[in-house]
């Protein structure tokens, strides 16, 4: 066994003949497993959030969309969507048109977006998954359907699977100026709600579909739509797949991502998670002075070992070796405790769900163990750890071995 490593845990390991040296010590390996289990508890916390963001904002937007850069309308051949069809990751693509609109059922109204897609959209964001009730299908025996999201059905009252779901739309037309005096500016359409959707409260609130057929008619749009959303089928290749696109249409159409229609959330979330890492990583390197103060004394106390390990010819490389080993296994022995520690509470929580909130879109606080984080932690731990080592060391050393 390597000499050092031998004294080292000897002495970390042993009694000391100073009892304030052993406390310490303990004292050192627990402020560094608090700090370290923090780090790993806090940064996990941080990604369920953003899981949990993702997801939420994910499931109602399209993996791209394509917007014109000037006005609300496009006339729907200069998206040449025929060409997009024959890009590669393409699943699926849905011309839609978006306007608000006033909705009423039984006297109760509602002020909502419309969103009038093709039938392909249930590819895109109307999966199964997001139905709270009824279908995600816009038409059923060639009669047009409207899927609502569950906030706007809280507030009209209104039932997807009865007779009385019919529900009036009225949309201002675009050729028209709103006044009391001019009834005609808006055009009501009746339909029947098919289904309800639960997203988010943002887009319960605030969204329903129907076939685009309806805006159309609503609207008295002819070719005009507001845009074109796509799925892709691997998303690893989003972007390529933008720029493929971007190369299609042209300067004169927004392309984004999903996350880029939100990119300012994603990044405040990110934001924050690295300012929270930043202040722990603080808290950490203030609690490895412990381990300055320990190895201070253990040096003083041990200044007679050191003068007999000089005379039977130990250099001082090697004298200098035996603490600041010391030293690290104190660091090390924390860490290493103190991500332990972590990882079982967030399983813990990922399991039994001992955190839970109230009045969310989710019960529990999500938790996801990212091993990146993990790996980053013990990198920064095991740096921290040889700076507090080899600082006292290199000093007080070679002031009692000259």
């Amino acid at each position: 066994m390597n000499v050092s490593w031998f004294i080292a845990k000897r002495y970390l390991f042993s009694k000391k003949t100073k009892s304030i040296i052993n406390i310490i010590s303990t004292i050192s390996i627990i402020g560094v497993f608090v700090s370290t289990a923090s780090l790993v508890i806090v940064l996990s916390g941080f990604n369920g959030i953003d899981g949990l963001v993702k997801d939420l904002y994910g499931k109602y937007d399209a993996d791209i969309t394509i917007m014109p850069k000037f006005g609300k309308t496009v006339n729907k051949a200069d998206l040449l969507k025929d060409k997009l069809q024959n890009v590669d990751n393409i699943s699926a693509i849905s011309y839609f048109i978006e306007q608000v609109v006033m909705i009423m059922h039984n006297d109760k109204w509602a002020t909502a977006k419309m969103k009038g897609v093709e039938d392909a959209y249930k590819f895109i964001c109307l999966s199964d998954s997001v139905i709270y009730k009824g279908s995600n299908s816009l038409w059923k025996d060639n009669m047009p359907l409207a899927i609502i999201g569950r906030g706007i059905q809280n507030q009209i009252q209104v039932h997807s699977n009865s007779i009385y779901n019919n529900i009036s739309v009225y949309a201002l037309l675009r050729d028209k100026k709103l006044s009391v005096n001019n009834k005609s500016a808006f055009k009501p359409i009746s339909i029947n709600v098919g289904g309800v959707f639960s997203i988010n409260k943002e887009y319960d609130n605030e969204y329903f579909i129907v076939p685009i057929e309806i805006a159309k008619e609503l609207l008295d749009y002819k070719d005009d739509v507001s845009g074109i959303d796509i799925a892709v089928k691997d998303k690893s290749k989003t972007k390529l797949t933008k720029q493929n696109i971007i190369d299609i249409v042209g300067d004169s159409f927004t392309v984004k991502t999903k996350y880029e229609k939100n990119e300012l959330i994603y990044k405040i979330n990110e934001s924050e998670k690295w300012m929270v890492f930043s202040i722990l990583i603080f808290i950490l390197l203030l609690s490895t002075f412990n381990i300055v103060a320990s190895l201070t004394m253990l040096i003083l106390d041990k200044k007679k070992d050191i003068y007999t390990l000089s005379a039977l010819g130990t250099n001082q490389k090697t004298i200098k070796k035996i603490f600041f080993k010391e030293g690290f296994l104190i660091s090390f022995i924390g860490g290493i405790l103190g991500i332990c520690f972590g990882v079982i509470v967030c399983v813990l929580q990922i399991k039994f769900h001992l955190i839970t909130l109230e009045n969310s879109n989710i019960s529990y606080w999500p938790v996801i163990i990212n091993y990146y984080d993990l790996l980053l932690i013990f990198i920064v731990l095991i740096f921290i750890g040889i700076l507090a080592s080899a600082l006292p060391t290199l000093y007080l050393i070679k002031k009692h071995t000259n």
